[in-house]
């Protein structure tokens, strides 16, 4: 009978076909790769996986396709998962990064109270960060650090060099007589478990102390037959097995104040956020988000997509806590251990070197760029403030529901007027209430807050929102917005206003922007002038006044506008860049401005938005089609009242909009879009309700003979989720 032939591992395979053959040796190899001599080593002698880029290195110095070796690394894998005891003696590539040593742990972990209860943290991103096939992860930490029964329980599919292949319990301690405590677990876990279950649980003592007789304790238990196996590691042990997770190294960086070269845990993140203000910020405050998009996260993590996950806030400090709270849900855990914080550009490639198995996150466009080469082999997410992104995002974190933003500031300890105050000082933005409660200075006022004449030269970038800074429509109305002042000087002060730590402006290519409005308008309503109102509202229904020239052609042509000469002057971004500060003023004018300025935001926006739809028509429905919704929620009543008045005329003009959509053809247009969507948003609020049920009705009287007439039907019946309209916000 022939000999069964198994596959070979990629390290071997080089080493016989390339290295051997050539004559090249170890450390000419390590050389010719790039990567240090144990780790090629290592590799060559079948201890550590191919990843990506030691396959790449290996194409690139010896010619042999970096598919090959995957290929290979995959059969090695796949047959490695059959036979027992096989993967778990095989460990990942990692590159040298922070080197904890086993004195870091014993000194920390023995010395400082409050890190004993630490240890399970340490050992569940351990496990979650290196192990294959886990099916469940329990090592409760912190707060439940104490819980009776198992401090730690894993039930994984394969094995690695740490993690036992099956179920096992974990117990450990701190304490100075190691064995005394290692005999009382065993016979406490002994006696608290079923003999049937016992053989098929492995039991696994952990110390972060160094342990002389762990040797001779794991042989003497093993001898007992009281378990189906006996596993104890010690201080240097955890020192080998976080050589293997970036994801711990990083952890025990951050916990331990120690240079972590520009890279965070989730972890460190959420006390980054939540620890400036007194009391902490809760984790509540993200209980509605999480809801809301615990689904997108769930299926990130459960996708292989090459493109980004794309997260927008009001800053990106909220966006990473956000974070932090959705992936600390049970059936998110696994993957919050492994996701990594990139806070400085040159960290990733390095990391990458030696392994891709973690989840990266950048918050900068310098950072963001890195993740490029790596797009196929790593998970990615990046973080956006809101208004910087000339892309779509996946998620969008919105200013909290009252109900909400009440319960949480309860937990805190907040009583009832802190309640009314803060939700009216913060707009229930989170970025703007953590500012609020903040008790560092630079996080309280930044810098550009609290110079007046770097607030003052603020004040016009923050009315607008956004721009093309190549658009000569656009350059004009930001000079108006200041006073005249040059465009050119605008330009340079916006690139100065990049510089600035915490910088409150961002710039893509030829766009502007503000990188959070109601941030930045909150913390410099200080600067705000009588005047600068009044030039908004005038450079306001200058730009939303504009009528669409595409309206001209006929609807097939459209799309193709801008190709017939047909294009608006200003770009979208102002439009939408205005509407949206019109709203931000109709709903906290008041409070920012009216005692100091007089100035009343719902009596402005009603007076603007009867400006631009009064009298009313058709076409200028249709010009304002992508804006009325943000007209209605700015000025809800003078938005219905035009309407409603408008519907009882003997030949109404909204009626205009009910025409059978044109959708035969490539970029055809629905023509009462805006406004079902302005309707369907007025809905939700109790005052408005009723209004909107009546109006619908009206339009419901127009048959529309297309395939979206179905839009017009159910927002007629009201087909709408039924929540109190005070979770909805107008910001």
């Amino acid at each position: 009978m022939a000999k069964k032939s198994f596959p070979l591992h990629p390290g071997q395979y080089v080493r016989e076909n390339v290295l051997d053959r050539r004559g090249v040796n170890v450390t000419e190899a390590a050389k010719l790769i790039g990567i240090s001599r144990p780790g090629v080593s290592n590799f060559l002698n079948g201890k550590v996986s191919a990843t990506p880029d030691m396959a790449t290195r290996i194409e690139r110095a010896f010619g042999v396709p970096a598919k090959k070796i995957l290929d290979l690394q995959s059969a090695y894998d796949a047959h490695a998962g059959k036979a027992a005891g096989t993967a778990q003696n095989a460990r990942a590539y990692v590159t040298p990064f922070l080197n904890v040593q086993a004195n870091d742990l014993v000194n920390w972990f023995t010395t400082t109270i409050q890190a004993r209860t630490k240890l399970s943290v340490l050992l569940r991103t351990l496990v979650h960060s290196t192990g294959h096939d886990l099916e469940k992860v329990d090592f409760p930490g912190n707060d439940d650090a104490e819980r009776p029964g198992w401090d730690g329980f894993v039930e994984a599919g394969s094995g690695t060099p740490w993690i036992p292949a099956g179920t096992s319990g974990w117990e450990f301690g701190v304490t100075a007589d190691i064995n005394d405590k290692a005999n009382g677990d065993f016979a406490k876990s002994v006696k608290a478990t079923k003999k049937a279950d016992r053989d098929d649980i492995t039991f696994v003592f952990v110390t972060p102390r160094r342990w002389t007789g762990k040797t001779a304790w794991i042989a003497a238990m093993r001898a007992k037959k009281l378990w189906r196996d006996v596993r104890a590691y010690d201080a240097s042990d955890l020192e080998q097995w976080m050589e293997q997770s970036l994801a711990a190294q990083t952890w025990f960086a951050n916990q331990t104040a120690r240079p972590s070269s520009g890279v965070r845990t989730l972890d460190r993140c959420w006390i980054d956020w939540a620890n400036v203000t007194d009391p902490a910020l809760h984790p509540s405050l993200f209980s509605t988000a999480n809801k809301v998009w615990g689904d997108r996260i769930k299926g990130f993590a459960a996708a292989d997509r090459s493109e980004p996950l794309v997260i927008v806030a009001d800053s990106v400090e909220e966006a990473l806590a956000f974070l932090s709270q959705v992936l600390a849900e049970p059936e998110l855990e696994l993957h919050r251990d492994r996701v990594l914080v990139f806070d400085e550009p040159g960290v990733l490639p390095k990391f990458a070197q030696g392994t891709v198995d973690f989840i990266a996150v950048a918050h900068t466009r310098e950072v963001e760029r890195e993740f490029g080469p790596y797009s196929s082999v790593l998970r990615t997410i990046v973080v956006y403030p809101r208004n910087a992104t000339n892309s779509e995002p996946d998620i969008v974190l919105e200013p909290l529901g009252y109900d909400a933003f009440n319960k949480a500031l309860e937990a805190m300890g907040k009583g009832r007027d802190d309640l009314t105050s803060l939700a009216e000082a913060s707009g229930r933005s989170l970025t703007v209430l953590r500012r609020q409660l903040s008790t560092i200075p630079a996080i309280r006022t930044p810098v550009w807050a609290r110079d007046h004449e770097t607030s003052s030269g603020l004040v016009p970038l923050v009315l607008v929102g956004a721009w093309d800074a190549q658009n000569e429509a656009d350059q004009t109305a930001l000079s108006l917005l200041a006073g005249d002042i040059p465009f050119e000087h605008l330009e340079k002060r916006v690139q100065e206003f990049a510089q600035l730590n915490d910088a409150p402006v961002w710039s893509i290519g030829g766009y502007r922007g503000v990188i959070s409005k109601i941030d930045s308008l909150f913390a410099i309503a200080g600067a705000f002038t009588k005047a600068d109102l009044n030039r908004f509202l005038d450079t306001a229904r200058m730009v939303l006044g504009e009528d669409d020239p595409a309206l001209d052609l006929p609807e097939k042509d459209r799309w193709a506008a801008s190709m017939h000469g047909r294009k608006r002057e200003f770009s979208g971004a102002v439009r939408e860049g205005i509407s949206e500060t019109l709203v931000l003023l109709a709903v906290h004018g008041k409070n920012l401005f009216g005692k100091r300025l007089g100035f009343d935001g719902d009596l402005a926006a009603a007076k603007l938005i009867r400006d631009l739809l009064d009298p009313i028509s058709t076409r200028k429905l249709e010009a304002n089609d992508r804006d009325l919704p943000l007209y209605a929620e700015a000025a809800p009543d003078a938005f219905l009242d035009i309407i409603e008045r408008d519907l009882r005329a003997a030949h109404p003009e909204t009626l205009g909009l009910l025409r059978p959509a044109d959708t035969g053809h490539f970029g055809s247009s629905t023509p009462r879009t805006g406004l079902l969507w302005a309707l369907e948003g007025l809905a939700w609020s109790p005052a408005t309700f009723s209004r909107v049920v009546k109006t619908l009705g009206r339009l419901s009287e127009v048959e529309i003979n297309d395939k979206l007439g179905e839009q017009a039907y159910q927002l007629a019946r009201l087909d709408l989720p039924r929540v109190d309209a005070a979770d909805r916000s107008r910001s």
